[in-house]
């Protein structure tokens, strides 16, 4: 064989391992991303989940707030000054 053929299938035969290593390099990188935002979603999913099960379990106070809709003006024993008191509340936090 003649040298020059040789040394083309040599550089040939560097080239396709220093590719081949960027390849692998450029394929770990990827995946590692792929892999962190799969577990950012499922970690995500999983505090979404939570906040909805304890928000079950707890109800909060927003809840008593958004109730100021539903007070009867005609009972006797309502007492203006706390429906007041929560309605003034609920202006400020907005």
């Amino acid at each position: 064989m003649s040298t020059s053929l040789n040394v083309f299938r040599w550089s040939a035969l560097a080239t396709g391992i220093v590719y081949g290593a960027y390849h692998t390099q450029q394929l770990k990188v990827a995946g590692k991303i792929n892999q962190d935002q799969f577990n950012f979603a499922r970690r995500q999913n999983l505090i979404k989940e939570a906040k909805l099960e304890y928000s079950k379990l707890n109800p909060s106070q927003e809840d008593s707030k958004n109730d100021l809709a539903k007070i009867n003006l005609d009972d006797d024993k309502l007492d203006f000054a706390n429906v007041l008191l929560r309605a003034v509340e609920s202006l400020n936090d907005n």
